[in-house]
């Protein structure tokens, strides 16, 4: 059992401030710490825009999760859930568009079903935890309130955090260090439906790995941060599960991260995974010549530890929700999708693990 205490729980409601926040200007952050009021970059080098590299030190309070998303209505955005600030929406260089504030309440973990235009956050008040549907084409309308499941008993403190499936499906973890669970949300029932229940394990974080299109299939992706463990989950059409790996394992991470945080697959198939205990940011390469490689992602100015959480890609970044430090963090990663020796002059390899051909794969006549 991990020794690192778990993230900070859910435990205010209180929030003051306007529902509307589109007339705020954030304060970018760039690579050498100077900041231009009411602008995404400066124009330094020869007249050349630098990069942001940090948003939010003047808006967000307490950052938990941040998601890169793409919609019909909403392309290239970002949705940062900011405990009792509600959530915001921004571009990808932290420039607010919107801003989704919900009374009395906690958010945490935020989720987008890109296909259809809606977006889940998880929500804790008083009364206790659900999950709150919004309308992204219409201007974030409130459209229901999804109670979430009291079987089995998991600390209302913890959160729940989401994700959605690549045909819509939402799907939920969390965990307590007694308990944790999987479950999934059944709409034609509007029920809950509990897929895994596990003993002395803390589920954490909760995202897609692959979509099996041609089984009707998904693999989520999820830490046991009690453990020190990335579990891979396997779910069938029937919404079912049906298969379970151990990533820490097959490519023996344990070795160099010791309390994952929040665990991603971008869309090139490489896995980003955050380190809790030290703030290092880790990515397992998708391979080359069968072979992936573990190295670390460095920022300018390093993150320390238990002061991050949530992270997301987009295009060659990656974006990281900093609690501690009231801001949300940007590094590029990659180079035209691709882990250069420009990205890796600033990153050391860890390890060398044999690349499996795919993520695992359920057998076709278990679907």
């Amino acid at each position: 059992m991990s020794s690192i205490p778990a993230y900070p729980c859910d435990q205010s409601f209180g929030s003051a401030g306007s529902s509307t926040s589109q007339a705020v200007t954030p304060t970018p952050f760039t690579v050498n710490g100077s900041a231009t009021e009411g602008s995404s970059s400066t124009e330094q080098n020869n007249g050349k825009p630098e990069r942001v590299r940090a948003f939010g030190k003047n808006f967000l309070t307490r950052p938990i999760c941040v998601q890169a998303f793409s919609t019909k209505t909403l392309q290239n955005h970002l949705a940062v859930s900011d405990s009792c600030g509600g959530v915001y929406i921004t571009d990808v260089e932290g420039n607010i568009k919107e801003h989704v504030l919900v009374k009395n309440s906690s958010a945490s973990s935020v989720a987008v079903d890109e296909k259809n235009d809606v977006m889940y956050v998880s929500i804790m008040q008083s009364k206790g935890r659900s999950v709150h549907v919004f309308d992204i084409a219409n201007g974030f309308k409130k459209l229901d309130i999804i109670v979430c499941p009291k079987d089995p008993k998991i600390e209302m403190s913890r959160t729940r955090w989401l994700t959605v499936g690549p045909r819509g499906q939402l799907f939920m973890v969390s965990g307590d260090n007694m308990k944790s669970a999987l479950w999934c949300y059944v709409r034609a029932r509007k029920a809950w439906k509990t897929l895994k229940e596990s003993r002395k394990t803390r589920y954490q974080y909760l995202s897609v790995a692959e979509d099996q299109a041609e089984y009707k299939a998904v693999v989520l992706l999820t830490c046991d941060a009690a453990n020190n463990r990335l579990l891979l989950f396997v779910i069938d059409h029937t919404i079912s599960l049906i298969n379970e790996y151990d990533l820490s394992k097959t490519y023996r991470l344990a070795e160099h991260i010791t309390s994952p945080a929040s665990a991603i697959v971008d869309g090139h198939g490489n896995l980003l995974v955050l380190d809790y205990a030290n703030g290092k940011l880790w990515i397992l390469l998708s391979g080359v010549k069968g072979v992936r490689r573990l190295k670390e992602i460095h920022f300018d100015d390093p993150l320390r530890a238990q002061e991050a959480l949530g992270i997301s890609a987009s295009g060659d970044d990656v974006y990281v929700a900093c609690f501690n430090r009231c801001e949300v963090r940007i590094a590029p990663y990659l180079e035209g999708g691709v882990f250069t020796a420009l990205n890796s002059s600033a990153a050391r390899s860890a390890s060398h693990a044999p690349r499996s051909a795919s993520l695992p794969r359920p057998p076709e006549s278990q679907v």
